[in-house]
């Protein structure tokens, strides 16, 4: 459904009432005029003022520095405006420092243009960075008398060990994000698994192996019951002390960096939304932000309406496969209207099955409290369409617009019709903010985009 991606890749770019996810949720510092250097794994982590905007003080030496979405040196963010070479490398070039406002450009990976900055008045600097503007920017001002601005602490740890889902593929280690900016405690709801050896879990810095860990405070450490374990930080292979679990099942898991404490809990606390992941849904088994079933207003309860075709389906409580995955009792059990139960998927990997002759429009609440899954199937006509012509839209404060649509309406995340028109306005007049599907009728066909109203 080309259609749908297109409408909702334009909607992104030209709105920033859409779901949150568009902008990196961290931004960092790397370069030889930083205290970073051109250690990756040292990257300083800006502070982020509110979504998309991030700022950063601190002294500058002479040398060179930009910008990173991650602990690496792509992707990324330098002047666009940089054309002096590094050396003999025509694809290195940099600009040197001014304050005053510099468009930025966007590094996509390493064979895209390399482009930095040059220090050559050794001083303190301020940089607030925007990416929510038609171009990104960069604002570099005297950073004399301020405050620093910058991170102590990683933004995320990550969970690896025999007795997480991601085993020991590093690229899959489970995620314990921050639970604040710069606390340096990290939490997540994860499944564990008993592991007999001394093999079961650790915590890294980041998803890669650079021997930057969180383990056991001591060697052959064994979990046994709930509760507190001491940890140490280490970079030496010979102090890889990774922890024995003996407990099977979905736990709350903090680390405090600060106290150097792990603490396994029952759980406390439920995501903030859901994922709906699997080939019973356009996007298959990608993470996509019109799959997400947001919280009902009441604890532990998630809705998301829209298309299934044949296939399966199953939940996540994080956009990753290593985040706690929420499926059926028993492997390709058939999506019926009603409750249906609901558990913790392990080792196993049951599915919801979709029939072919079930293929409709559906409202799916998940309710983790009491463990059940309720179906609805909805009345009318499926919001899958054939592939049409792109219809650029708008949104601005009063509503929708859309210059080739002959219709409109406007759906709540239950199904029901909250406005429409026959027009190329949809107002928003008595419309509360909330998560909504967008229809739009051209003469080419219909398509559907979810969007927020603030």
């Amino acid at each position: 459904m080309k259609s749908k991606f297109l409408l909702f890749s334009a909607f992104a770019l030209c709105s920033a009432s859409i779901v949150a996810g568009n902008y990196p949720t961290s931004l960092y510092v790397i370069g030889d005029a930083t205290p970073a250097q051109w250690e990756s794994d040292n990257v300083i982590r800006m502070m982020t003022v509110e979504e998309g905007v991030y700022e950063y003080t601190a002294d500058l030496t002479e040398g060179r520095m930009r910008f990173v979405t991650t602990y690496d040196f792509a992707p990324g963010y330098g002047p666009a405006m940089a054309s002096t070479p590094v050396g003999d490398n025509p694809n290195e070039t940099f600009l040197e420092l001014t304050t005053g406002s510099h468009e930025l450009e966007y590094r996509n990976d390493y064979t895209s243009p390399d482009k930095s900055f040059k220090v050559t008045a050794a001083g303190r600097y301020k940089f607030r960075i925007d990416l929510t503007g038609e171009k990104p920017v960069v604002e570099v001002s005297d950073g004399a008398g301020l405050p620093d601005q910058s991170a102590s602490y990683f933004e995320s740890i990550y969970a690896i060990g025999a007795s997480t889902n991601a085993g020991w593929t590093i690229e899959d280690a489970v995620i314990l994000p921050e639970t604040s900016f710069n606390s340096g405690v990290y939490r997540t709801m994860m499944y564990i698994k008993t592991c007999d050896t001394f093999d079961g879990l650790k915590f890294m810095m980041a998803r890669k192996w650079n021997n930057r860990m969180y383990v056991s405070a001591q060697p052959e450490q064994t979990v046994e019951v709930l509760g507190e374990y001491d940890l140490k930080y280490t970079t030496s292979g010979d102090e890889d002390w990774k922890f024995s679990v003996k407990l099977d099942g979905l736990y709350e898991v903090t680390v405090d960096v600060n106290a150097m404490k792990m603490t396994i809990a029952e759980p406390t606390a439920y995501p903030v939304q859901l994922w709906a992941v699997g080939n019973a849904l356009e996007s298959e088994w990608a993470f996509k932000d019109e799959n997400i079933l947001v919280n009902t207003g009441e604890e532990g309860v998630y809705t998301w309406t829209g298309d299934l075709r044949e296939g399966e389906l199953k939940f996540y409580n994080g956009d990753t496969f290593t985040a706690v995955a929420y499926g059926a009792e028993s492997n390709g059990t058939l999506l019926q209207e009603g409750d249906l139960a609901l558990t913790v998927l392990g080792g196993d990997d049951n599915k919801f099955k979709v029939e072919a002759d079930q293929a409709a429009n559906y409202t799916l609440t998940v309710d983790l409290k009491n463990m059940k899954l309720n179906v609805k199937e909805n009345d009318g006509t499926s919001t899958v369409v054939e592939e049409i012509e792109v219809a650029d839209w708008i949104q601005n404060a009063y509503g929708i617009v859309c210059e080739k649509a002959h219709a409109m309406a406007l759906y709540d995340i239950s199904g029901r019709k909250i406005a429409s028109v026959n027009g190329t306005l949809l107002p928003f007049d008595g419309v509360n903010s909330g998560v909504y599907i967008l229809s739009i009728e051209t003469p080419q066909g219909r398509s559907t985009s979810k969007i927020v109203i603030r």
